[in-house]
């Protein structure tokens, strides 16, 4: 069976013994999301008797209904196991190692007012995700009809929306303009971005305003994707190596200006 002990409001504290049957499994893991309803964190305290064993059905129930809390496993902090029994020791370490975000100790009968005092302690915040740093920079040059830019990373919607932007001016300009992106460490782009209504339009007008576009450190997959398009196009499009590009600049005739340069 197991027994609901009383704890802080951030703890499943639980008493296993004798048989375990599936409505055990299943009190438990009730026990577990009502705490996760009202906390951003939980721990868990579970003191194994020796007479604990579990049934075939509540076996099939816990793996059942573990598959279900893979999605939470950030939203769980501690977990202490206090056992005599050497194999349930060994499992709960392996789990440990399995899922290394929840630290979990072993303690043993003895030692069980300092498991509890242990796994009682409040939790610590989740991690904050970080906001993903610009993947597209926007490079000052010499000439104002001269537009270029940096990728370095990941391209999201979010860069993509910030370039459109950013182009638009140019577009807007008398006469043609000359475009040089610099691929330093190009990850690839987000489906999602693609299909932005803007970046559709933007496309389309800059097939008649661009005349020079320069690619400078092109994989080799988008170096040949490239030469294949360029005679498809008005725009002259030219591929360079990042150790030529002094000449990428010389082609679309402009320089890097001495200034910091802009994130997207």
């Amino acid at each position: 069976m197991i027994e609901i002990l009383d704890s802080p409001k951030h703890l499943v504290a639980l008493r296993l013994s004798g048989a375990l049957t599936a409505e055990d499994v299943t009190r438990a893991y009730n026990a577990t999301d009502d705490a996760l309803k009202e906390n951003e964190r939980i721990s868990f305290f579970a003191e194994i008797d020796d007479s604990m064993n579990l049934t075939f059905e509540g076996l099939a129930k816990d793996l059942v209904t573990g598959l279900g809390q893979f999605g939470k496993l950030s939203r769980y902090y501690r977990a202490a196991v206090v056992t005599n029994k050497g194999w349930i020791g060994a499992l709960a370490r392996v789990e440990g190692l399995v899922f290394s975000s929840i630290d979990v100790r072993v303690f043993g009968a003895d030692e069980r007012d300092k498991a509890f005092a242990w796994a009682s302690e409040a939790p610590a915040p989740l991690p904050k995700p970080e906001e993903p740093k610009p993947s597209i920079h926007f490079i000052q040059t010499t000439s104002d009809k001269v537009f270029a830019y940096e990728v370095n990373g990941r391209l999201r919607e979010k860069d993509i929306k910030s370039a459109v932007d950013t182009l638009k001016p140019y577009l807007e300009k008398e006469g043609k303009i000359n475009v040089l992106a610099r691929l330093k460490d190009f990850h690839g782009f987000d489906l999602t971005a693609l299909f932005d209504d803007d970046l559709a339009k933007l496309k389309y007008r800059a097939l008649s305003k661009v005349e020079r576009y320069a690619v400078v450190g092109a994989k080799p997959w988008m170096r040949n994707f490239l030469e294949l398009l360029s005679p498809l196009f008005s725009t002259k499009i030219r591929v360079f190596d990042l150790s030529d590009e002094a000449a990428a600049w010389e082609w679309v005739g402009s320089q890097q200006a001495l200034l910091a340069e802009k994130s997207a």
